[in-house]
């Protein structure tokens, strides 16, 4: 469907067939990894469907290699798939953008009987970001991502790939010795050195997350120059960069300083912000937990957090991104990075320490603080111009 025709329609009564595509680049279980990676980087795709038949049963992505061991390209498309949401045709955008996120996935397939009849991608999505009322014109400082992660030019592609993994990123931002914002490296250019004639590593091997690509240094690969905007740009701008210039990350610069980063993630958040509910929408990411009692504790503190901060702002949307790093036997420390987008604020947090648990309170607690104080300052503000009338 044309952009245009979307004009003045609220993103509440947009269905997911009023945005899928018709058609998709898929894979066929059965195929190698060899096979569908050729046609992951022939069409620059970082996601594509697996079809048993017209039935889709599951996704692969690249991250979904990062993540692995060391796999021989060999290897069946199966073996590496991950399970993907089915969307219905006449399912609400905004439930199937949470479905997405919730999901951990870029896109998705649509179903009708079972079989795929189209696909939604967050590309999709963002061509009607710039009709929203409620969005086109919302400035990018209200939801950009941040104090970036980001490596410098003479930093290798083994840097790159690990802030990848632990960021759940598919581009970083690339700096000068002097913290300039010189150029990007993309997950699609580290693959290209993961899985390259030129690598030393055996040409019928693709290296996973046990095995190190070659060294080489990010300023020889990294694209530039770096995609970006002004913190006082509009989402609107934003969707229609990347659109333009089909990338999934753009960064927020002031003067040649970076500042920040805007994901396609970002974005979705924003449309789920939009959504009516009544409680708030919560998504973890970054742990690699199988046991299901961590995840009821961890949203067990979150929900009432929540519940507490509800008595004086709405909240809406809760990301928080947890990195597990230098394990020492049966320890590990975590790093906890945290964002709430109320219905009138954006606010973050992060702590570290030893116990998963103690570091979530903790952040909890500090968003809490962070919200009533700013409460507190608007309150203040209120009385003073009072007494001022």
């Amino acid at each position: 469907m044309d952009v245009l025709d979307l004009k003045g329609i609220e993103i509440e009564e947009l269905l997911v067939k009023d945005v899928m595509s018709s058609s998709a680049v898929t894979a066929t279980k059965g195929e190698t990894l060899s096979e569908v990676i050729s046609r992951m980087k022939k069409d620059h795709l970082r996601e594509i469907p697996v079809l048993e038949g017209n039935k889709p049963v599951g996704l692969v992505s690249y991250s979904s290699f990062l993540l692995r061991r060391s796999l021989p390209l060999s290897t069946k498309v199966e073996q590496v798939m991950h399970p993907a949401p089915r969307l219905e045709e006449d399912m609400p955008i905004t439930k199937a953008v949470e479905e997405m996120m919730a999901s951990g996935v870029m896109g998705a397939p649509v179903v009708r009987n079972e079989k795929m009849v189209g696909f939604v991608s967050r590309t999709d999505i963002i061509k009607v970001l710039p009709n929203v009322e409620q969005l086109k014109n919302k400035k990018v400082s209200e939801f950009m991502t941040k104090n970036p992660q980001f490596v410098t030019e003479k930093e290798g592609v083994r840097r790159a790939q690990m802030l990848m993994k632990g960021l759940m990123e598919k581009s970083l931002p690339v700096v000068d010795s002097s913290g300039r914002l010189v150029g990007a490296v993309s997950m699609h250019e580290v693959m290209d050195i993961i899985w390259s004639p030129k690598s030393s590593k055996p040409y019928n091997e693709l290296v996973g997350s046990d095995k190190e690509p070659p060294d080489i240094a990010v300023g020889s690969i990294m694209s530039q120059p770096a995609i970006s905007v002004s913190p006082s740009d509009s989402i609107g701008k934003v969707a229609s960069l990347m659109l333009e210039k089909g990338l999934a990350t753009i960064f927020v610069h002031e003067g040649e300083r970076l500042v920040g980063v805007v994901s396609q993630a970002d974005l979705m958040e924003q449309v789920i912000s939009l959504k009516k509910r009544e409680g708030v929408y919560v998504q973890i990411t970054g742990l690699v937990e199988e046991d299901p009692d961590v995840y009821n504790v961890l949203y067990d503190e979150i929900e009432k957090a929540m519940n507490r901060i509800d008595k004086i702002q709405f909240p809406r949307v809760f990301t928080v991104h947890i990195q597990t790093y230098h394990s020492e036997g049966m320890r590990s420390k975590y790093s906890i990075h945290g964002r709430l987008t109320t219905d009138r604020s954006m606010y973050y947090a992060s702590q570290t320490d030893w116990n998963l648990y103690k570091t979530m309170d903790a952040l909890l607690n500090q968003l809490e603080k962070t919200v009533k104080r700013e409460h507190e300052k608007t309150l203040d503000l209120r009385k003073k111009k009072a007494t001022e009338l």
